[in-house]
């Protein structure tokens, strides 16, 4: 059995390892970020071209390299020779959060393509370290790409599947305090966006989300839709809400009502286990759900027969 749990409480770790710092970043230092987060993303649109000393660091990890600052540059520029209709734009706030090293992670989904035809959404990150100098970016990479590379503290974080039906996504998870759009804190609201590579798909709201893993789930039907089962993280309690997608009339449609689990209970539970076919009911899934039983004064994890949603 895939154990989905240990590979998101990993990842929780790094999480929360980020958020103590968070507030030792000072307003004008987030203001740097934000403008040199810009004038990246104008050097990498061909506009505004920067000098390798104003935006980068002399040692970048570069999409899983470490690279002298000349070499990244020289990448870059021969990537745009290759492809000089290549474009990208970011769509989302920044996440900017400070790391027990010191160094600033910046996260956010930006658009990019070779060209009109081509573009995808993509979870970019971005790593900034202080310098004599000022801020400049130390890292540069995104989260498909450290997927690809097998990298052990983003599993779980990402997953790939036909939810449509047709063509193959990757999804994945990002959260914002929905009143300031920026990072989020046990003062405030946050909530997440369910995100698709597919930028015709809007991304769907995760409610009370701090960020959370996802997993794919296939032939739950005859459809030949894959669904995406969202694990959100709070700050506290056992207790957790599950959410099940796919895509349907080119939108994210809740597949399956949400339904509570309690990770004490079933810590090694994945989605696999969690939401199965009903071979005995075409149409239906079998859905094991955490309640709270009043006789037995104790956590009961039934299953239960739901139908999947059709929208039509």
């Amino acid at each position: 059995m895939k154990r989905f749990y240990p590979q998101w409480l990993a990842a929780c770790v790094l999480f929360f390892a980020v958020l103590p710092a968070q507030a030792e970043l000072t307003s004008a230092d987030k203001q740097s970020i934000t403008q040199l987060v810009d004038v990246w993303n104008s050097h990498l649109n061909g506009n505004a071209r920067a000098t390798g000393s104003d935006l980068y660091a002399a040692q970048v990890e570069w999409f899983g390299q470490h690279l002298e600052r000349d070499e990244v540059l020289r990448r870059q520029q021969a990537f745009t020779s290759h492809s000089p209709h290549y474009a990208q734009r970011i769509i989302t706030t920044l996440d900017i959060a400070e790391d027990e090293a010191g160094q600033v992670q910046v996260e956010f989904v930006k658009q990019a393509g070779l060209d009109e035809k081509q573009v995808k959404n993509y979870p970019a990150q971005l790593t900034f370290s202080k310098q004599s100098a000022g801020w400049r970016i130390s890292g540069e990479t995104d989260l498909l790409t450290r997927l690809n590379q097998k990298e052990a503290s983003v599993q779980g974080l990402l997953t790939k599947g036909k939810f449509d039906g047709n063509s193959k996504d990757v999804v994945w998870v990002n959260a914002r305090d929905p009143k300031t759009g920026g990072s989020c804190d046990e003062e405030g609201d946050c909530e997440c966006k369910l995100w698709s590579s597919n930028p015709a798909v809007q991304p769907a709201v995760v409610p009370q989300c701090i960020g959370g893993g996802v997993e794919t789930l296939s032939q739950l039907d005859d459809s030949g839709r894959d669904r995406v089962v969202v694990f959100p993280q709070w700050w506290t309690s056992a207790w957790r809400v599950v959410y099940v997608f796919d895509i349907q009339q080119g939108q994210w449609t809740k597949a399956l009502p949400s339904f509570p689990i309690n990770i004490n209970v079933q810590e090694d539970d994945d989605a696999a286990t969690l939401v199965k076919r009903d071979t005995q009911h075409n149409g239906n899934v079998l859905v094991k759900k955490a309640l709270w039983d009043e006789k037995q004064e104790d956590i009961v994890t039934p299953q239960e027969s739901e139908p999947l949603l059709v929208v039509k």
